[in-house]
């Protein structure tokens, strides 16, 4: 027995049914990781998460997996997002931590402001979601939220760090599953 056989149902306890999922396999090649789609049981939000990416975070406390969600409707840019920062991690062998920006130079995703990620642990789901423990009780996977950032919310972090921000999308009532939401900086 793995010790990531609790994922499926982990997932599916914190963010919904498992619709389905995009193969490993991407123009003859084999990306290492699927993109897997969650229906939320409101029918109002869909998550689109990495499984397999914890096979490539050498190096990580914890081996890592992506998770994205977004309103239902935006679930083309949530798969795009993690989509995007998952071939960027494998493609230099990386992992990221919470706290990270993950930014791109120009808008990541059409018809909005964002322009790239902050890795954190999710920010509407509880602390049980963010770690897989096994059997035993020990953790043996990390799940990293991508939330979608713009590039002044990304600058705001830059110069008075990921509180500020925090702070910022609380007294604006942000919500941060939306792409077309408006910079909070």
């Amino acid at each position: 027995m793995s010790r990531f056989s609790g994922f499926p149902a982990h997932i599916e306890k914190h963010v919904g049914r498992v619709r389905g999922a995009h193969s490993r396999m991407a123009g003859g090649r084999d990306r290492g990781y699927d993109l897997v789609y969650c229906d939320h049981p409101d029918g109002a939000h869909v998550t689109v998460l990495t499984s397999g990416l914890r096979d490539r975070t050498a190096g990580a406390p914890l081996p890592q997996e992506l998770v994205c969600t977004l309103q239902a409707d935006q679930e083309l840019h949530a798969r795009h997002l993690a989509g995007v920062i998952a071939e960027l991690l494998t493609g230099s062998n990386s992992r990221v931590g919470y706290g990270a920006l993950i930014m791109n130079d120009r808008v990541l995703l059409p018809e909005s402001e964002i322009a790239g990620a902050l890795a954190a642990p999710h920010p509407y789901l509880g602390d049980e979601f963010d770690v897989l423990l096994d059997d035993s009780g020990q953790p043996v996977l990390q799940l990293i939220t991508l939330v979608p950032i713009t590039r002044g919310e990304a600058q705001l972090v830059a110069r008075y760090g990921r509180d500020a921000l925090y702070d910022r999308w609380e007294q604006t009532g942000a919500n941060l599953l939306d792409i077309h939401r408006p910079c909070t900086a």
